[in-house]
């Protein structure tokens, strides 16, 4: 065990038997050679898809007018981003993905929120990511060759599709970033040529709808704050990443890196969605259906391939996210073959969601009020790594693996600062939602407008950081060092 020049403690030990270095075994420091450049590939290859761009029509569908969509997804954004690039630094310090370096504020048992919140989130991602991706290839395909729509199309499209994203989650780390090279490029190209094509009709003079609230304002809340939920979906999800840069890599940089290529990222693709609803007829008709009909046919072609390949990255980020969460529970077996297991779970979801119930809106309704809960959990770790000043023991974090104990066991393995601040996070933001779904009984006092996020962000944060001046948590020293 050593000490690394960035003051965490770093443990190199075998990986178990089965866990693999791509597993949830500490990697060896030389096999650790990311960089934080890379979030230049990784960001945008999974928001340069059509799983992402969709979102960006909720501003217009809401009623509002171009400049009032545009100036809503930036602040929106904006706030998502700042909420999300701290926690890039968990996976530098610990060298241990989210949900198992979480379990330094919540306690080594109390990770087990984190790979909850992981797996549920992956899996309502990847159902949304995969059915847009097959809808865009079953309707573009009908527009080229006539070939048929339906539930059996569109099963066949998502189905060939998931398999493909499938096949790269299971390879692992290295074949997913060797993916995000390409997409992030190919996707861009897409996006870029989509503005240029629809531009001879485009409007920047569209003066929006029927407002979805009772005033511009409110409605510009609830755009932004729908704007902000897109970044932050990915809380749970960059330590996947971070943990294979070096513990010496300054967490200064891999903020910053995270955080303006997910600003930019997110950016380019939800006002890419806004700009191509602004030419709809009706603006909450079909997406998907909406973008075949305003391109000319020969880009047709584009919208089946970007479809299919937009969605490997974004996709995969999320099956692999939930497989190696999964993992940290089932860590006896290998992370390859516990995100196969996934997989077959995720396919399973995205059948029932898209074509047994026919039921994607209820689900994206549904990972939508799970933010309210990724929000309060984000709280705890923000705040939590300010207290301990970036100083984790690796070691303590997998007591789960040697039968309990440690710096992190807490009370039976649970931190009830961090449960207590998570639950009122929680609690309050819930109650604070307004979406098809649900509407929280709080809603009423601000006319309607959702502010679950930011609320249940608040109050964790606060109700945590008061718990901890209270009542201490115990700190690693800072010149600790151990053989």
């Amino acid at each position: 065990m050593t000490t690394t020049p960035t003051g965490a403690v770093s443990v190199v030990t075998p990986p178990r038997a089965g866990a693999g270095h791509d597993g949830i075994a500490p990697l060896p420091e030389a096999e650790r050679t990311s960089a934080p450049g890379d979030f230049g590939w990784i960001w945008p290859s999974a928001q340069f898809s059509f799983g992402t761009v969709v979102l960006g029509a909720l501003p217009v569908v809401f009623g509002l007018g171009w400049w009032a969509s545009a100036s809503a997804i930036a602040v929106g954004v904006a706030v998502g981003t700042v909420l999300l690039a701290p926690l890039a630094r968990f996976g530098v310090r610990t060298g241990a993905n989210d949900p198992v370096a979480s379990g330094a504020h919540f306690g080594v048992r109390g990770r087990i929120v984190g790979n909850v919140l992981t797996v549920v989130t992956a899996l309502g991602f990847f159902a949304i990511a995969v059915w847009t991706g097959g809808t865009a290839v079953m309707v573009a395909g009908h527009r080229l060759l006539s070939t048929p729509t339906g539930p059996g199309a569109l099963t066949v499209a998502m189905f060939v599709t998931a398999a493909a994203v499938a096949l790269v989650a299971v390879r692992g780390h290295e074949a997913l970033v060797r993916t995000y090279k390409v997409t992030a490029v190919t996707g861009g190209a897409v996006l870029l040529a989509t503005v240029l094509v629809l531009a001879p009709d485009f409007d920047a003079g569209y003066a929006g709808g029927a407002l979805a609230l009772d005033s511009a304002f409110h409605t510009w809340l609830l755009a932004a704050t729908a704007s902000a939920t897109v970044p932050l979906s990915y809380a749970t999800f960059q330590g996947d990443y971070t943990r294979f840069m070096p513990a010496s890599t300054p967490t200064g940089r891999v903020v910053r890196a995270s955080g303006i290529s997910m600003f930019l990222s997110s950016l380019a693709a939800l006002l890419t969605g806004a700009y191509v609803t602004t030419l709809f007829p009706v603006p909450d008709e079909p997406w998907l259906q909406g973008l075949t009909d305003a391109v000319p046919g020969w880009f047709a072609v584009a919208v089946v391939l970007f479809g299919f390949a937009g969605t490997l990255p974004q996709a995969g980020l999320c099956l692999y996210a939930a497989g190696l969460s999964a993992n940290s529970v089932f860590w006896r077996s290998s992370r390859a073959a516990v995100t196969t297991v996934v997989a077959l779970l995720a396919a399973a979801v995205l059948y029932l969601g898209a074509v047994v119930y026919d039921a994607m809106d209820a689900m994206s309704a549904f990972v939508t009020l799970l933010l309210t809960v990724v929000a309060p959990w984000a709280a705890v770790l923000s705040v939590g790594y300010v207290l301990h000043r970036g100083r984790y023991d690796a070691e303590a974090l997998r007591a789960f693996t040697t039968g309990g104990g440690g710096r992190y066991w807490y009370n039976g393995g649970i931190n009830p600062r961090a449960a207590a601040a998570f639950a009122a996070g929680s609690v309050v933001g819930v109650l604070w939602v307004n979406n098809p779904l649900y509407t929280g009984p709080l809603t009423g006092l601000t006319d309607g407008v959702d502010l679950s996020l930011p609320a249940s962000f608040l109050v964790a944060a606060a109700l945590y950081g008061a718990l901890c001046r209270v009542w201490p948590e115990p700190l690693l020293p800072p010149s600790r060092t151990t053989r």
